[in-house]
C-alpha cells in the first residue's frame, strides 16, 4: 500500500512540475516540498509499524546525496534549482527500488541507477525538445546551414585527414596483417560516419544555442539567475563593467539593477525545461527498469 502511494505521489508531483517548467521554463517550491515531505513522512511512518528504520535512514542518506550532488550542477551552471530540489525530492521519497518496479535493485545500486537513468532520458528527451524548438524558429534551417558552410574548411581538412591515414592503414594491413582489407574499411567508414554526425550536432547545437534558446525581455522583468544572450557594457562615473552574454552564468541583483539604468528590453538565454526528464525517468523504472537494461 505504501509503495503505491510513493509511486502516485512520485508520478503527479514530477508529472505536475515538468508540465509546469514545460510551459513557463520555472517551476514552483511546493512541487519538491510535496514530494520530499511526503517521502520522509510515509518512510518515518513505516518504519515506526514495521519497526525497520532502514527505510528511513536510506531516505535521508539519499535525499541530501542527490540535494549536494544537485547543487553541484547547479553552481557549475549545469542545472536550474528546480531541477536539484526535485532530484532531491525523489531521493527522500524513493531512496531505493520499489517492488512494483520492473526491477528490483537494493542500495546503493538503485539510486546511483537512477541518476543515470535521469542523464541518459534526459539526454534524449533533449535532443527531441531542442529539435522541436528548431522547427519553430523561424529561418532555422538556413541559419543552420549557414554555420556548416562557414565552418566547411574544418569539415574538408579533416576529411582529407581521414582519408589519408585510411589510405596508409589499408596499405600497411595489406602488406604486413593478415586481416580481412573490408572489415577495416568499414571501420573507417564508421568512424567518418561518427565525424560527420558529430560536425552536423555541433553546428545544430551552435545554431540553436544562438538563434532559437533566446527571448527578448523587458529589464524590468529581469530576476536573478536570467543569463544573457547579449553583451552589455555599462559606464559611469564610478565604473564600467562588461557584462558577457557568451557565458552561461546567470545575474545577480546588483548586474539587474545597472542593466536597467541603460537598457529598457535586452536578450536572455533559454535552457531547455529539464524537469520533464524525471517525470519520464520514473515511469521508466517504474515499467522498464533502468537505462542499462536495454545495452546489456
Amino acid at each position: 500500500m505504501f509503495e503505491y502511494i510513493i509511486l502516485l505521489i512520485a508520478l503527479v508531483g514530477t508529472g505536475l512540475a515538468g508540465w509546469q517548467d514545460f510551459k513557463t521554463t520555472g517551476v514552483e517550491d511546493k512541487y519538491a516540498v510535496f514530494m520530499g515531505l511526503g517521502g520522509i513522512f510515509i518512510h518515518l511512518i513505516n518504519s515506526y509499524i514495521t519497526g525497520v528504520w532502514s527505510g528511513f535512514y536510506y531516505s535521508l542518506i539519499v535525499g541530501f546525496t542527490f540535494l549536494v550532488f544537485g547543487y553541484i550542477m547547479y553552481y557549475s551552471h549545469q542545472w536550474g534549482e528546480a531541477d536539484v530540489l526535485i532530484l532531491g525530492a525523489l531521493g527522500f521519497l524513493i531512496p531505493t527500488s520499489l517492488s512494483i518496479f520492473a526491477k528490483s535493485l537494493a542500495f546503493p545500486y538503485y539510486p546511483a541507477l537512477f541518476l543515470a537513468t535521469v542523464f541518459i532520458i534526459g539526454g534524449v528527451y533533449s535532443i527531441f525538445y531542442s529539435v522541436g524548438v528548431a522547427f519553430r524558429t523561424k529561418d532555422f534551417f538556413k541559419k543552420l546551414t549557414e554555420c556548416l558552410v562557414s565552418h566547411s574548411w574544418i569539415f574538408l581538412n579533416v576529411s582529407v585527414l581521414i582519408f589519408i591515414i585510411s589510405i596508409f592503414s589499408l596499405s600497411y594491413v595489406i602488406n604486413n596483417l593478415n586481416v580481412y582489407v573490408d572489415l577495416i574499411a568499414r571501420q573507417f567508414l564508421i568512424i567518418y560516419m561518427f565525424f560527420v554526425a558529430g560536425f552536423v550536432l555541433i553546428a545544430f547545437s551552435k545554431t540553436i544555442d544562438q538563434f532559437a534558446f533566446r527571448k527578448q525581455v523587458n529589464t524590468s522583468d529581469l530576476i536573478e539567475g536570467d543569463v544573457l544572450a547579449e553583451n552589455i557594457i555599462f559606464t559611469d562615473d564610478k565604473y564600467s563593467k562588461k557584462f558577457k552574454g557568451k557565458l552561461f552564468i546567470g545575474l545577480e541583483a546588483e548586474d539587474i539593477k545597472s542593466i536597467r539604468q541603460i537598457k529598457d528590453k535586452v536578450w536572455v538565454k533559454q535552457g531547455i525545461p529539464f524537469v520533464p526528464a524525471f517525470f519520464f525517468s520514473v515511469i521508466f523504472m517504474w515499467l522498464f527498469g533502468n537505462v542499462f537494461t536495454f545495452m546489456f
